[in-house]
C-alpha cells in the first residue's frame, strides 16, 4: 500500500464520522431564518422589501381581517450566491477582518507523472520531484472604494498565493517546487438581474498579474484583463464565467509563449451546495488544450471544511502550463466559492 492509500485509509473513517454526527439545524420557520441570516449580513441601506424577495416571500392579501397567502409556494431560503455576498458585505464593516477571496485550504496531494525537466536542470538531479507534497492556497481581497461616484460598483484589491510544496523529499532539502503568486486590482457590481428566468449575480472586471516569481529557466508570468459573472440557476446552482484578454509580450520576454494553446481565453466553474456539502467542477478550453477540476467540500466545524480536490490537464501552476498533471488531493478548508453551513 502506498503513501497516499494509507492516508486515506486513516481519513475517510473520520469524513464518514462527521457526515454522521453533524447536527441538524431546528428553530424558526424557514421563512424567518431566512430574513434573521438576511438582515444579520445585509448592507445598512437595503430595504426590508429587497430581504423579502431574496428569501422568496410572497404578498400577502386580507378576507375579512384575516391574513391568506397568495398561491405558489414560496422558496424560504437564500440563495448560496446572496448567502456569500451578503456575509462578505457585513465583515468587511468591521476592522482587523479580512475577506476570503478564492478558496483557503491545504491538500495532502498525490499525482502521476510530475513535470520533471526544469528541475532536473536546476538541480542536475534524474527525477527529483517526488508524486507526493503539500498543497495550500491562501486568497484574500478587501475594498478601496465603496459605490465608486455614487454607484452601485466597489473597488476592490485581491491577491492570492498558491505553493506545492514538497514536504515529504528530504533528498532535495524538501523545498517549495512552485509558488504563484497572484495580485489583482478590479470594480464588482453584485446587483441582481433577471434574464431568460435565470439571474445574473453581478460582475466584476479588472486587472490580474500572476507570476512564480523566479528567475531563468524557471520565471513564469502573464498579465491579464479578466471579467467575471455568476448565473444563478437555482438557490442551490451557481455557474461562474470568467473571460480574459492576456496582455501581449515582446517575444524576448514572454516566459510562457503559446499559453492561449492551454489555458485559452476563460473558463466555466458549475456550483452546486446541496445539503451543506459543496461540489465544483470547472471546464478550461484551451484553444488546442482542455483542462478540469472537480471539487468537494463538507463543513466539519464552524470555521474548518474538509476538502478534496482533483485535476487533469495544464496550467495547474505556471511551471506546468505546457504539461498535462493528473492529481487528486484531500484536507480541509476555511472557505469555499460557496458555501452553506
Amino acid at each position: 500500500m502506498n503513501r497516499l492509500s494509507r492516508h486515506l485509509c486513516l481519513m475517510i473513517p473520520a469524513l464518514v464520522a462527521f457526515l454522521v454526527l453533524s447536527p441538524p439545524s431546528y428553530g424558526e420557520t424557514p421563512m424567518e431564518a431566512c430574513l434573521i441570516k438576511a438582515m444579520a449580513t445585509a448592507r445598512d441601506d437595503t430595504s426590508i422589501g429587497e430581504l423579502k424577495r431574496r428569501c422568496g416571500g410572497q404578498s400577502i392579501v386580507t378576507i375579512d381581517e384575516q391574513p391568506i397567502k397568495k398561491a405558489n409556494t414560496p422558496v424560504y431560503e437564500l440563495s448560496a450566491a446572496d448567502e456569500r455576498f451578503n456575509a462578505e458585505m457585513e465583515l468587511e464593516e468591521r476592522p482587523f477582518v479580512i475577506t476570503p477571496h478564492n478558496p483557503n485550504y491545504i491538500l495532502f496531494t498525490s499525482f502521476d507523472d510530475p513535470n520533471q525537466p526544469p528541475f532536473e536542470e536546476v538541480t542536475g538531479e534524474i527525477e527529483p520531484v517526488e508524486d507526493t507534497e503539500m498543497t495550500f492556497q491562501v486568497s484574500i481581497k478587501a475594498p478601496l472604494w465603496r459605490n465608486i461616484l455614487g454607484s452601485n460598483i466597489d473597488g476592490y484589491m485581491g491577491y492570492t498565493a498558491r505553493s506545492w510544496w514538497q514536504l515529504f523529499n528530504d533528498d532535495i532539502s524538501s523545498p517549495f517546487r512552485e509558488t504563484n503568486y497572484e495580485p489583482e486590482l478590479f470594480i464588482r457590481n453584485v446587483d441582481n438581474h433577471e434574464i431568460l428566468g435565470t439571474t445574473v449575480t453581478g460582475w466584476a472586471l479588472g486587472f490580474n498579474h500572476q507570476s512564480n516569481g523566479r528567475s531563468e529557466p524557471l520565471s513564469r508570468s502573464w498579465n491579464r484583463i479578466l471579467g467575471r459573472t455568476g448565473i444563478e440557476i437555482n438557490n442551490d446552482l451557481t455557474v461562474l464565467l470568467r473571460a480574459w484578454y492576456r496582455i501581449p509580450e515582446d517575444d524576448e520576454d514572454d516566459d510562457n509563449p503559446g499559453m492561449h494553446k492551454y489555458m485559452g481565453y476563460g473558463d466555466i466553474r458549475t456550483i452546486w451546495t446541496p445539503n451543506r456539502n459543496t461540489f465544483t467542477a470547472m471546464l478550461r478550453p484551451g484553444t488546442e488544450k482542455t483542462s478540469y477540476e472537480l471539487t468537494w467540500s463538507y463543513p466539519i466545524s464552524k470555521v474548518f471544511r474538509i476538502y478534496a480536490q482533483y485535476y487533469k490537464g495544464y496550467g495547474e501552476s505556471l511551471i506546468d502550463y505546457d504539461y498535462e498533471n493528473e492529481r487528486i488531493g484531500i484536507g480541509i478548508a476555511m472557505n469555499d466559492y460557496l458555501m452553506r453551513n
